[in-house]
């Protein structure tokens, strides 16, 4: 399946996923409303991850770059490398905050086919980089994509935690958000997962970065150390 028809497929699932109203924020009780007034209101990880508009403080002819890595204890599980991923952004038809993207994963000896996007307001990179991913654990697990993905959306409608942080890029500090959820906690076919039953995941954004996502990163710990190590991250320079 291609990256294009797999971002497709994972908005579709995603916003039937959280769709109906089940997060919902309560209303703040009456004795602590003042307070609550003055603090941000935490969103839910279906908002802010997969209903921003993230693509609105962006502009046509605008590169977003990022930095990806990925970093295994046992070979079995694939290589240790570095690369990178490019979106061109370019005004959308549709006009307001819609945008076509086009993507460049990537360097040559590993790129894959991705896009080109039209009209879409949410950043592609976080679902483009959750299907890469998923392709890689299905293949060395052996296992069903299906599985994976389904566990990877369940946990972020059921057991995400959203915290309100500061975060770095490029030397500079920037409010935003860290949603992070272990989808595979408790599975009951984590005896077949060969340690990646361990795997947090975790999503940073912020409105100050273009394209509001700022790092994704993916990993597993074991008792000698990290086992699986991914991550892409937003990188202001382009290089």
């Amino acid at each position: 399946m291609s990256l294009n028809r797999a971002l497709g497929l994972w908005l579709v699932s995603m916003a039937a996923l959280f769709s109906g109203g089940a997060l919902v924020m309560p209303q703040a009780a009456s004795g602590a409303e003042a307070q609550a007034a003055s603090q941000p209101a935490t969103p839910d990880a279906a908002t802010l991850l997969f209903e921003e508009r993230q693509l609105a403080n962006t502009k046509a002819g605008q590169t977003l770059t990022y930095r990806y890595a990925r970093k295994v204890a046992n070979p079995e599980l694939g290589a240790t490398f570095e690369d990178r991923v490019v979106l061109m952004i370019e005004t959308s038809a549709g006009g307001g905050d819609a945008r076509d993207v086009k993507v460049d994963f990537f360097s040559p000896e590993r790129h894959h086919a991705a896009g080109p996007f039209e009209g879409v307001t949410t950043n592609p990179m976080l679902l483009l980089f959750l299907e890469n991913h998923l392709g890689d654990l299905s293949g060395r697990l052996k296992g069903n994509p299906r599985y994976f993905k389904t566990a990877i959306r369940t946990a972020l409608r059921d057991a995400a935690t959203v915290t309100a942080t500061d975060l770095t890029v490029g030397g500079q500090t920037v409010k935003g958000w860290r949603v992070a959820v272990s989808p595979f906690k408790g599975d009951p076919n984590a005896a077949r997962m060969r340690g990646l039953e361990t795997l947090v995941y975790t999503f940073e954004v912020s409105p100050e970065v273009p394209g509001q996502i700022v790092r994704l990163a993916i990993k597993a710990e074991a008792p000698g150390g990290a086992l699986w190590e991914e991550s892409i991250g937003y990188d202001p320079t382009g290089h």
